[in-house]
């Protein structure tokens, strides 16, 4: 692990005849322990199936890797185990995991649910649902899963009550059949197989608006996604920094760390043109750097465009060489107990130039915390907006 100060706890789970750890941090979903839904879909996997006749499973939105790893260690015929979620830090974290438990074959993947798997077929596949996923995400889900299924398998998701009767007549309408049905107060578990072939194979279900968005005499067009901010207007944050950047020339090579929706780099493109000469978006949430790069192509953006999925801002520095970039942009993402702050700066004095620009934005009382140091920086421009701020740097 790069960053053990990522790591908040460590917990036992006791799964079908095996003892098995997991590290966990505040960062991720479920940051104290297995989360109910887990356990709950866990049981009725060993329950309802013949664990000898399954020999590939696919874990979708795996979070620290349990659901995946539980099975791999105790079941005992698997030979193709696919851990997938869109956060490249969950990814990390169950790599983590599954080196804490003695698992070296394990397959890896940061991408959106279903994406990356083409042409491939499992025996089970396995889903602690996002709540918050979004409904044509969840019905894109739903539907297609079963599509990659072999003959005789079968989906195993669990999913909040709230949602449960949403997630049965999806199914229904796509054709599935429901084998296996557990619920309580909090949750459903679903065992199911079947598939429409009515939906897209791409990230188009992620998207949740098309809006026209005007700033500083200029406008642009956007599709935005579920659960990341920005998505029908500008927030407080997106509105500071907008306006903070608005009076300086964004020249050469940029990068923008946990771009968002894409408002920032969308717009400095277009204010500024043929001035910078290549985008680079990265951060840990795929969709975020997939839809920036999506709205840069939108709006006709011809600058030479990067996306990088990274699981810390200081990944960077075994990707990008030192004293390349101009304009460096980044949202704070805090960690408590982790020193994500001097992280940021690391990075900055290493792939800057000389002159560069290094912006950042986020709440103002960890803003405060980043910068009570900038060695080998000099303060150009410091604003704070409705609980926001953002500051302007250039490197020496």
């Amino acid at each position: 692990m790069k960053h053990n100060d990522y790591i908040n706890k460590k917990v036992e789970l006791n799964y079908n005849k095996s003892k098995l750890n997991f590290n966990l941090s505040q960062a991720l979903f479920s940051s104290f322990s297995i989360d109910a839904g887990t356990s709950m879909l866990l049981k009725t996997v060993v329950k309802e199936t013949d664990e000898e006749s399954i020999s590939s499973i696919y874990d979708i939105g795996c979070g620290v890797g349990v659901i995946g790893i539980a099975l791999q260690k105790s079941f005992p015929n698997i030979k193709e185990a696919v851990l997938q979620d869109r956060d490249s830090l969950a990814v990390e974290f169950s790599k983590n995991n599954g080196e804490l438990n003695g698992l070296s074959s394990i397959e890896y993947s940061t991408d959106l649910a279903l994406l990356g798997v083409e042409n491939r077929k499992f025996d089970l596949i396995l889903s602690n649902i996002p709540a918050k996923a979004g409904e044509k995400v969840l019905i894109n889900f739903l539907s297609r899963s079963g599509s990659f299924l072999n003959e005789n398998g079968k989906c195993c998701v669990v999913i909040v009550a709230s949602l449960a009767n949403f997630a049965e007549s999806t199914l229904k309408n796509a054709g599935c059949e429901i084998l296996f049905k557990e619920y309580n107060k909090q949750y459903t578990v679903l065992h199911y197989r079947g598939y429409s072939n009515e939906y897209s194979e791409d990230f188009s279900s992620y998207i949740r608006n098309t809006e026209t968005f005007d700033f500083d005499d200029h406008q642009y067009k956007m599709d935005t996604v579920y659960n990341v901010p920005d998505f029908d207007s500008l927030s407080f944050q997106t509105t500071l920094s907008m306006a903070m950047l608005s009076s300086y020339r964004i020249k050469g090579k940029a990068l923008f760390v946990n771009p968002g929706q894409g408002h920032i780099p969308v717009y400095l493109s277009i204010k500024h043109g043929n001035d910078i000469g290549k985008i680079v978006v990265a951060g840990r949430d795929v969709l975020k750097n997939k839809i920036t790069t999506h709205n840069l192509e939108k709006n006709r953006n011809k600058i030479d465009t990067e996306s990088i999925n990274i699981p810390y801002i200081d990944s960077l520095l075994e990707i990008e060489e030192e004293s390349s970039f101009d304009f460096l942009g980044v949202e704070i993402e805090p960690v408590p107990g982790a020193n994500w702050y001097s992280m940021i700066k690391e990075t900055a004095k290493s792939v800057l130039k000389s002159g560069g620009l290094l912006f950042i934005t986020g709440k103002s009382s960890p803003m405060h915390q980043l910068l009570k140091e900038t060695k080998g920086f000099s303060p150009v421009e410091d604003k704070k907006f409705r609980g926001f701020r953002a500051v302007l740097l250039k490197k020496n």
